[in-house]
């Protein structure tokens, strides 16, 4: 069994984005100048960008986040699996996208360094979340199966086919 349960990484994750939600109304600064943001701009030689708290676009990106994480917490608090399973390949596939975007088109408006953390953030944890979820749903089809093997026989065997 797995150290971390995508159920555990997908609160993370949430727990992270609403973090990164407040952090962007309260000292967006800090947020832009720490060492993983400067570091992770200056591998992708991205320019560096300096967020002022004066920025009103602050307040969108801000509940951007914070309803990014809340459309996480309501699938999960369900336990909506099928949810999870079709929708993070995809953003994997985006963020990978983006990433390789700003990295070959390093003069367009998006190719920053909180652009590339957050996409690099999201790749590493949609990455560890897929790869849970893919093992759990094998353990809980495995389960199912040994369950119900008996059942699974039966039905097999009353399979009618039609012959012409």
């Amino acid at each position: 069994m797995q150290f971390l349960t995508a159920k555990s990484l997908l609160y993370i994750r949430v727990v992270t984005l609403l973090v990164v939600s407040y952090y962007m109304l309260k000292d967006p600064e800090g947020l832009s100048t720490a060492g993983f943001v400067l570091l992770m701009g200056q591998a992708v030689q991205v320019p560096i960008l300096r967020l002022a708290p004066s920025n009103p676009l602050l307040s969108i990106v801000s509940i951007f986040f914070a309803t990014t994480a809340l459309s996480d917490l309501i699938p999960l608090l369900a336990e909506n699996w099928n949810h999870f399973e079709t929708l993070v390949p995809v953003r994997l596939f985006a963020y990978f996208l983006i990433v390789a975007f700003t990295y070959f088109v390093p003069e367009s408006a998006i190719s920053n360094s909180l652009v590339v953390t957050y996409s690099m953030f999201e790749i590493w944890c949609n990455f560890l979340i897929y790869n849970n979820l893919r093992d759990e749903k094998f353990y809980r089809m495995k389960k199912f199966v040994e369950e119900n093997a008996d059942a699974i026989k039966q039905a097999q065997d009353e399979k009618i086919t039609v012959i012409e």
